[in-house]
């Protein structure tokens, strides 16, 4: 079997025919070349820029550098997003990579723009190393970036197949001792691959995945999922994830109301303090199981995978338990009181091969997808203000003398922990961890926040993460670039953006459910069946613990969690 799949990103992947033309004619407009119709311009898709401009147009190297740093001015902020992926390619990657496969990307584009454009459309988390040129001209040429591929990832040639629509791929392929596979519904010609010396052409993206999946080990077809649980061709079960609950609040009824006609999702389970509650909360879910030990419920062999909404002061030691017993968890946020349990749940997870996501819903939604590349267009940025305030309900209670679980210290529980984690959490998915921060709060008089304002310091850019239970925010949160300002209504739930420019405003509005814990769930699905994402989203969750035990180190707020004597390691 040929482990190892290298895909060429431009034509192969992707159809980026609309942005790289209309990049190329930009540049070419720079040097007075006028190209009315874009589709002149086609022959530019695959090759390296530099050749193309000297065998088209016949610029000489110096002129064709030139074009390139044109063809960018274009290309970086616009034309990198004029690009749509290839119908099927995603369900490709994903049967792929179930199927055990590794997926490299091998592209003449510069890496930088190659891992814009695989985010961008979500497919990020499919590759295990993107391969491409730099942008000082270097490592320009397919075979250079083959080679280098293989010899950074340490794979032996006749262990890999490069996949490509031009003849570029095939050759650096073949120089590089590969297998070569060319496909047709790019923008190489049958001859042209023919010609370059294609071991195999393909026509569609079904017959390329029913190609590739059929190499050597893996005849059944059986996925990661069906592995893990020891399934075969012969007796292999429904693709359906059967989840158990912990937690029969508002937040698991919200959540089972999202997911409840979810693709792959079924509940089986309910675990409570007591049966009583377990059946309430169930009345008419369905023919569910119930428990009341916590122990049993976890070692149940009716559940797959349990979503955890329990106070967050329990996380700890049910997720524990829950993956010594072989269940994937889908834990509401935080999913840890400190930094330490979050590392040793994590550890936990990857020592059983379970999946372990916290549930962090605004990260997941589409519209907040969607927004990243609007911010592409700010230029550079230099302030992030994201703020969560809303006056809870619950604090009305807290006045009158009942301290209800939202307020409750013994419970790792206060408004950092409620809301802050939401706005903290999505500032390090846009902006990675920070360099350092300073937090200052409002204390309520049992040691827990109702506020709070945490500076988070980036080496060329300000963070700012507004958070409050007692109060209320009539402001929208705010991106500031140097060419423009994103004003984002709802950043826990995006729904509408304002881009202002030089005084003149676009209006963006995304359709989307108020209930988006949906979108979490279908992630943490499709964790469990391939195996891929979970690394990006356990880097997130640990970085923003960091910042939240710095934070109330700072504001002096203590949890019972963080007086627990350290284990010994055995």
């Amino acid at each position: 079997m040929k482990q190892y799949l290298l895909f060429d990103l431009d034509g192969t992947l992707t159809d980026p025919m609309v942005g790289i033309t209309s990049s190329v004619q930009y540049a070419l407009e720079k040097f007075g070349i006028h190209v009315r119709y874009l589709k002149e311009l086609i022959p530019f898709i695959g090759p390296p820029l530099a050749e193309s401009f000297q065998k088209f147009y016949g610029f000489s190297k110096e002129d064709a550098e030139r074009a390139i740093q044109y063809y960018r001015e274009y290309y970086a902020p616009k034309g990198i997003f004029e690009n749509e992926v290839y119908e099927g390619i995603p369900e490709m990657l994903a049967h792929l990579t179930e199927a055990g496969f590794t997926l490299l990307v091998a592209t003449s584009k510069p890496t930088v723009f190659a891992r814009k454009v695989l985010k961008h459309f979500g497919m990020e988390d499919y590759f295990s190393f993107v391969g491409g040129s730099e942008l000082d001209g270097s490592r320009t040429k397919k075979a250079e970036v083959i080679s280098y591929i293989l010899k950074t990832c340490e794979i032996r040639a006749k262990e890999a197949i490069m996949i490509g629509d031009r003849r570029h791929d095939i050759e650096g392929g073949k120089a590089c001792g590969l297998e070569s596979v060319g496909v047709l519904y790019g923008y190489g010609t049958e001859q042209e691959l023919t010609e370059a010396g294609a071991d195999h052409i393909i026509r569609t993206v079904a017959e390329l995945e029913d190609y590739l999946r059929n190499q050597g080990e893996n005849p059944a077809k059986l996925t990661w999922y069906d592995r893990l649980k020891g399934r075969t061709e012969e007796g292999k079960e429904t693709d359906m994830i059967r989840f158990g609950m912990i937690g029969t609040g508002k937040i698991a009824e919200k959540f089972w109301q999202a997911n409840r006609y979810g693709k792959d999702f079924e509940l089986t389970a309910v675990y409570s303090r007591t049966l009583e509650r377990a059946k309430q909360f169930g009345f008419q879910k369905g023919q569910l199981q119930y428990f009341d030990d916590l122990e049993a419920f976890a070692n149940s062999d009716c559940i797959d995978a349990v979503y955890v909404a329990s106070p967050n002061g329990c996380h700890y030691e049910q997720v524990m338990t829950l993956l010594k017993a072989g269940k994937h968890v889908l834990c509401e946020k935080p999913m840890a009181s400190n930094l330490k349990e979050a590392q040793e749940m994590f550890a936990e997870a990857e020592k059983q091969n379970l999946i372990l996501l916290e549930g962090m819903r605004s990260i997941y939604a589409p519209s907040f997808q969607k927004m990243i590349p609007y911010m592409e267009t700010l230029g550079t940025i230099r302030r992030a203000t994201l703020q969560y305030c809303q006056y809870s309900s619950r604090y009305d209670n807290y006045k009158r003398g009942i301290v209800e679980n939202a307020f409750k210290p013994e419970l790792s529980n206060g408004a950092l922990m409620d809301i802050g984690v939401y706005v903290v959490s999505c500032m390090i998915r846009l902006f990675g961890a920070p360099k350092a921060i300073k937090a200052s709060g409002i204390k309520l008089h049992n040691g827990v926040d109702g506020a709070g304002t945490i500076l988070m310091e980036y080496p060329d850019m300000i963070g700012e993460a507004i958070y409050s239970k007692i109060t209320d925010s009539a402001m929208p949160s705010q991106i500031q670039g140097e060419d423009a300002s994103m004003l984002v209504q709802e950043i826990e739930n995006v729904k509408d953006l304002r881009i202002v420019r030089k005084g003149v405003v676009q209006s963006i509005h995304f359709e989307q459910s108020d209930n988006i814990l949906n979108y979490e769930t279908q992630e943490f699905i499709k964790m469990i069946k391939t195996g891929m994402g979970w690394k990006k989203s356990k880097e997130i969750t640990l970085e923003t613990m960091k910042v939240l035990d710095e934070a109330r180190k700072q504001l002096h707020i203590v949890f019972p969690a963080d007086k627990k004597p350290k284990e010994k390691k055995k």
